[in-house]
């Protein structure tokens, strides 16, 4: 088995595809939750727990007709869509103070705190 990754704790970190194609070999009849449990060296409650999450994930794609989107990738958009409002927000806030500044510069008139030129014609 290839290296896993670990967090800070130490323990294994396991990708959401690596855990769903376990799942699918339970499902096919190829192991049992019990003989993966002891081939991957986890409990076989978190081996239930994956096949839960699964089925959950599947059964919730099916009834909304769209495809499921793992966790991490979800808070990930939601984070960017709040960095994004916030970024509009800033926008938008310029271009009110811009559009007051010229609001206000189309009140005074066209000479105002402009010198006038020298007659020449005297």
């Amino acid at each position: 088995m290839a290296t896993m990754a670990r967090d800070s704790t130490g323990r294994r970190l396991y990708t959401a595809e690596f855990k769903r194609q376990q799942i699918e070999r339970i499902l096919r009849g190829e192991i049992t939750a019990a003989e993966l449990s002891r081939e991957l060296g986890i409990a076989r409650s978190l081996i239930q727990r994956w096949k839960h999450l699964v089925a959950r994930g599947s059964e919730t794609a099916v009834g909304a007709n769209q495809e499921v989107v793992p966790l991490g990738e979800l808070r990930a958009a939601q984070q960017r869509i709040r960095e994004l409002e916030r970024a509009l927000g800033r926008k938008t806030m310029e271009v009110e103070i811009l559009q007051a500044a010229r609001d206000e510069v189309k009140k005074k008139p066209s000479w105002y705190g402009v010198s006038k030129p020298a007659r020449t014609d005297r």
